[in-house]
């Protein structure tokens, strides 16, 4: 009887493991449209560990014995445990709702906003050592056609988010799910020219100054001293701000900035900032390398967005970012349009004084230089959009032929 009992007690153990370890896959959708909804962010704040919807709103979570946290900028949040988790295929968000405060609209000054944010910025945002487990990837294509795809783990180590000098920060590479970079495609006569270190990328130092808002809010203020703003819409804990700069002349170009800011009511920190720079007439000439042909590359916009999260700690945490650039290629008579994309997405969050330097990231150079080409495994956390997973199995085609 004994023996029957401890087997029974081994078969219970084995099926909670089992079911402790489940993955679920999730669709999010607006409750209004019926639309995917991107960027969603499945969290468990006990464990301060989650994963993002992708662009078809789908996300796969692992069940854990805690509260889930579903939640994103435009929409009420919602709390799961884990047991509803189990059946839970298909969830609908429902969009924040929208009031108009008149004390607010009348007494707010953006720039005064923005500088509050920088005066108080180390009782606003996490000021302890950290290290964050993201998820980074890249996207390049040319006339809508994917030419690059990269997803890889890295690990972000930081004294605080208070950017100050590199040597405060490190980024470490860990496996690498896929790294896909294909030729253009653009110098069609010329197909040695079309090598794919020779197409864009974000300069590395470039992501640093924008992951990290006291360095982007000191430039953006510095850029931009005087905005246009509407208070758009105000929801019960936030304000969301509209803007615009006025047109600037920059050599032999103009620019402005435009965007929206989500603040806290509460703690009156920034928790969104969306920020697009439009370019006029930013056009450079160059020439191809081997055949001296020239061509032309026109910078038409880039935009980036910050994403916050409180932390167990009651600060405010990135929990997502994303750059991206639009611009065109000229040759031959020939335009091509292009649209570079990296995004960042903080899987894990864990306080720790010190981490180690093995595989750190050359910040000097472009993340997908520093990708070793053998190291390949298929640990993804974001699951990929249709797109995406068509282009890894043409590619594999490809590659098996």
């Amino acid at each position: 009887m004994r023996k029957i009992k401890n087997c029974f007690r081994i078969i219970l153990l084995l099926n909670s493991i089992i079911s402790y370890s489940q993955n679920r896959e999730i669709l999010i959708l607006d409750s209004a449209t019926k639309l995917p909804v991107e960027t969603v962010n499945i969290y468990y704040p006990e464990i301060q560990e989650g994963t993002f919807t992708n662009s078809d709103g789908k996300a796969t979570i692992n069940i854990r014995e805690y509260d889930l946290r579903i939640s994103h900028i435009a929409y009420q949040e919602k709390i799961i445990n884990s047991k509803e988790l189990q059946n839970l295929n298909t969830l609908y968000l429902t969009p924040k709702s929208v009031i108009l405060d008149e004390v607010i609209v009348s007494s707010f000054n953006i720039t005064k906003a923005l500088k509050y944010v920088l005066e108080n910025y180390e009782n606003l945002y996490e000021n302890q050592p950290f290290e964050k487990e993201c998820n980074f990837k890249e996207t390049l294509s040319i006339d809508n056609n994917l030419k690059r795809l990269i997803v890889t783990k890295v690990n972000w180590w930081s004294r605080s988010y208070n950017y100050r000098q590199l040597r405060d920060l490190k980024l470490r590479l860990g496996s690498i799910d896929f790294n896909i970079n294909n030729p253009m495609d653009i110098f069609t006569d010329i197909p040695k020219e079309n090598i794919p270190s020779n197409s864009g990328f974000i300069d590395t130092k470039n992501l640093i100054n924008n992951v990290y808002l006291n360095i982007f809010l000191i430039n953006f203020i510095k850029i931009n001293p005087k905005l246009n703003f509407i208070i758009e819409n105000s929801s019960a804990n936030e304000i969301l701000v509209s803007f615009t700069s006025d047109w600037k002349k920059r050599y032999t170009y103009s620019f402005r900035s435009k965007g929206k800011i989500i603040f806290d009511k509460e703690t009156k920190a920034i928790i969104s900032f969306t920020n697009e720079v439009e370019n006029k007439n930013r056009v450079t000439k160059s020439y191809t390398i081997r055949a001296n042909k020239e061509f032309s590359y026109e910078t038409i916009s880039s935009s980036s967005i910050l994403n916050f999260q409180k932390n167990k700690n009651n600060k405010w945490t990135v929990n997502s970012f994303e750059v991206s650039a639009d611009f065109n290629i000229t040759y031959n008579d020939v335009k091509h349009n292009g649209n570079i994309k990296n995004n960042l997405y903080v899987l894990k969050n864990t306080q720790i004084e010190k981490v180690k330097n093995a595989g750190l990231i050359n910040l000097s150079k472009p993340i997908y230089q520093n990708l070793p080409k053998d190291i390949v495994t298929n640990s993804n956390a974001i699951l990929l959009s249709e797109e995406e997973r068509n282009f890894i199995d043409v590619n594999d085609v490809v590659k098996n032929k």
